[in-house]
């Protein structure tokens, strides 16, 4: 009796243990299939992964444009001017006042400087556009170096012969060039060169300034009777840098040439003096070397 009650268990423990062992075989089978699925269909998965992050990342530009370009929140509303000296931000603000309510992101460099074409005191513009709704608007000025007269008063002019400002009375912060304002003139340009490179506190000094031709500009000193002959623009540099000690050498006395042909060797002689003396500073008719 006993060994047939074993022999029974016997029995039922070998098949739970095929049970088991069908059950893990069967488990094997299934994840084998499963990687051998995955092999397979991995370069299709790949794909499918690349399209979504795809489309995902057209959809997410289309919507940021969208919200750039049509939000109300990211429209103009402040407007900062930097780089102005003699020019007024009003002014700038003024000229601009076409982009406010306007998004950030539709407003061009290009139509900002075509905005302000018009004021002869810009020379260049950049911008930057600065979320919510600030336009920075950098500005770089046309440097004055000297007026011209004109048939009403006189013009303010750069060294590229740009009219700046007008005024009826001479300015007096400016030297009076006494050559016409042109771009095409070799004598004006030489001029320019000249002018550009003295600093301001030495530039309210200088009272008229000429050129009979590239070599022989020449300007008189306000309260004195001193001659300053310049040459050419060559060393022009040089020649500001040693102009202020060779003022202070010339001294109140009689009236004295001070040669700067050559910034290394500056001469201060007098005026009667026999050797060459640049051309008289008067307003000539008509001027030799003017045209190129």
């Amino acid at each position: 009796m006993a060994t047939k009650t074993e022999s029974l268990l016997a029995a039922k423990r070998r098949a739970r243990q095929v049970e088991r062992e069908q059950r893990q075989a069967s488990k094997k089978r299934r994840l084998a299939e499963r990687r051998e699925y995955r092999r397979f269909t991995r370069a299709s998965r790949a794909r499918r992964l690349t399209w979504t992050a795809g489309i995902g990342g057209v959809v997410a530009v289309a919507v940021t444009t969208v919200v750039l370009t049509t939000s109300p929140l990211l429209s103009l509303e402040t407007i900062r001017v930097e780089g102005v000296e003699r020019l007024g931000s009003d002014e700038v603000i003024a000229e601009l006042q076409e982009f406010a309510g306007v998004p950030l992101a539709r407003i061009q460099t290009a139509q900002v400087v075509e905005s302000l074409s018009d004021i002869a005191l810009i020379q260049s513009v950049d911008t930057d556009l600065q979320l919510p709704n600030t336009l920075v608007v950098r500005v770089t000025e046309r440097t004055p170096i000297g007026v011209v007269r004109s048939g009403t008063g006189f013009d303010v002019v750069d060294r590229a012969a740009v009219v700046l400002w007008s005024a009826e009375a001479r300015p007096t912060e400016f030297p009076l060039i006494m050559v016409p304002a042109s771009s095409e003139s070799r004598g004006f340009e030489e001029i320019g060169r000249a002018l550009a490179v003295i600093p301001p506190t030495l530039l309210r000094d200088i009272d008229r300034v000429t050129a009979s031709s590239a070599d022989t500009v020449a300007f008189s000193v306000r309260g004195s009777d001193h001659r300053v002959l310049w040459g050419s623009s060559e060393d022009s540099a040089a020649k500001a840098r040693v102009l202020p000690a060779a003022l202070d050498a010339a001294g109140s006395g009689s009236p004295q040439l001070i040669d700067l042909s050559s910034p290394d060797t500056v001469v201060v002689r007098d005026v009667t003096s026999p050797l060459p003396v640049p051309p008289a500073l008067e307003e000539p008719e008509n001027l030799e070397g003017d045209t190129p």
